[in-house]
């Protein structure tokens, strides 16, 4: 069993060190990193250091739970294990009570930047592997009069690493803050994908300035364009590339078609100057004996050569798998709306954390989050391996 020397409470980073620790990134473990997390608490009377406290949040959602309660209760429960990881001390069991004061307190953007340098420095996905960017409202977090928080958060496609997760004002979008998270993310070689409400040209020449490529839905926030894309590809003399694929789950068919032509560049360039390819999809959806059918556009700047009509087909199936799966990953395997830590900070530092555990799952080879968690539930040696197996070194 490996295990980390014993450590007391130290006094908080500097600035500086905490710079120097992020520069360092790759060659640390979660554990370690976490301390270049500023701790708002002040040195009296001070049991547990700041690492700790995160390390064993994020071992416990690992593990199965979903609380703050249970994560106190995973404390408790595994001092031994703890110890033998963490090295002798005196204090093992922070309270629920702890987690739900201090939570709150934490500086999310530091904790998001923290969470978002070690991602990118130890990053396990392809080089060009797409980028999503997907929103969603913890609908659990929402206080009275005061609207539930809204998260955006940047995810690859296939490996499924949250490379930022950032938190929408209620006086704005997520258009301006995509603009302004995307140019601090490695977007150069990757497409982004993204639904309407990012289907602005301005947005896809911001992405093509850093020399990434867009791949965007169209819908009614874009009326003349839609409008454009329905008239041509209804037009029976409409010149088109066409592909299919089939997918069959469980009792439920679902059929994709994706017609894909360039003769449009031309008619649209005066507002829309990168668009090098226009597409229809498709989708029948056959289950239980009843069907439904969507029709969608796309719009992107991937020329033919470098996105067949299948590939095409391909980014946006990736791109709603995320939307899907991230959705129903932390509402459904970790219980997100179901949380009643409600108030400051607290939903979004959970949300972040959820994000890592979900991408620490995904980086292990695994896409059953659920029986993933159960097992590390059985086996908690394996997810503090996980988080501290480099060792700590003083």
């Amino acid at each position: 069993m490996y295990s980390i020397a014993e450590r007391v409470v130290l006094p908080p980073l500097s600035e500086q060190d905490r710079s120097a620790l992020l520069e360092q990134a790759a060659l640390l473990n979660v554990y370690q990193i976490l301390d270049a997390v500023p701790d708002p608490r002040g040195k009296h009377g001070l049991r547990y250091e700041l690492s700790f406290l995160l390390t064993c949040l994020l071992a416990a959602l690992l593990c199965n739970c979903n609380s703050t309660e249970a994560v106190a209760q995973w404390c408790r429960e595994h001092v031994q294990q703890l110890r033998q990881v963490f090295g002798p001390r005196p204090f093992l069991t922070p309270s629920g009570s702890l987690y739900r004061k201090l939570l709150p307190r934490l500086d999310a953007q530091a904790v998001e930047q923290v969470l978002a340098g070690w991602i990118e420095a130890t990053l396990h996905a392809a080089d060009d592997e797409p980028i999503a960017l997907d929103g969603k409202t913890l609908r659990g977090a929402k206080q009275g009069e005061q609207a539930a928080p809204h998260l955006l958060s940047f995810c690859t496609h296939d490996s499924q690493e949250t490379l930022f997760q950032v938190r929408v004002s209620e006086k704005t979008n997520e258009i301006p803050v995509a603009k302004r998270v995307l140019p601090t993310l490695p977007i150069a070689g990757r497409v982004v994908t993204a639904d309407a409400l990012h289907t602005h040209a301005d947005f896809m020449q911001l992405i093509h300035t850093q020399r990434g490529k867009s791949l965007f839905t169209v819908k009614g926030n874009q009326p003349t364009l839609s409008a454009d894309l329905a008239t041509y590809f209804a037009d029976p003399h409409a010149c088109f590339q066409q592909d299919e694929t089939w997918d069959y789950h469980r009792g439920r068919v679902e059929h994709r078609v994706i017609r894909v032509s360039r003769e449009m560049n031309a008619y649209l360039a005066p507002a829309w100057p990168l668009i090098a390819q226009v597409a229809q999809v498709t989708r029948t959806v056959t289950e239980q004996g009843e069907t439904s059918t969507e029709v969608l556009y796309l719009i992107t700047d991937l020329s033919p050569q470098q996105a067949s009509p299948l590939r095409l087909l391909g980014l946006v199936r990736g791109h709603w798998g995320i939307e899907n799966r991230s959705h129903y990953v932390r509402d459904v395997c970790f219980q997100e709306d179901r949380s009643r830590l409600r108030s400051g900070n607290g939903p979004q530092i959970l949300a972040a954390f959820r994000n890592l555990a979900i991408s620490l799952i995904h980086r292990g080879g695994s896409c059953q989050i659920s029986a993933t968690r159960r097992s590390f539930s059985y086996h908690p040696h394996q997810a503090l391996a996980l988080l501290c197996s480099k060792g700590r070194q003083q």
